[in-house]
């Protein structure tokens, strides 16, 4: 059993409120959520976040050849 289970009625409607809080924070486009708190202890928490690959941008911009104020 995870360490993080709740044990009593009190604890496990505390987490549905606050997960329900989180729920329509993110349908409301706030992202007020304490998540990254409770990220699981285990193998994957130890390790460093590896950094993911970035490409350049590789769209040539041209200004426009024709101006705007020539058009009829």
């Amino acid at each position: 059993m995870p360490d993080n289970t709740p044990t009593t009625h009190e604890e496990n409607a505390a987490r549905l409120s606050q997960a329900g809080k989180c729920l329509r924070d993110i349908e409301a486009g706030r992202f007020q959520c304490d998540e990254e708190k409770q990220q699981p202890t285990g193998e994957l928490a130890d390790e460093p976040a590896t950094p993911e690959a970035v490409e350049q941008d590789t769209t040539e911009h041209h200004p426009d050849p024709q101006p705007l104020e020539n058009e009829p």
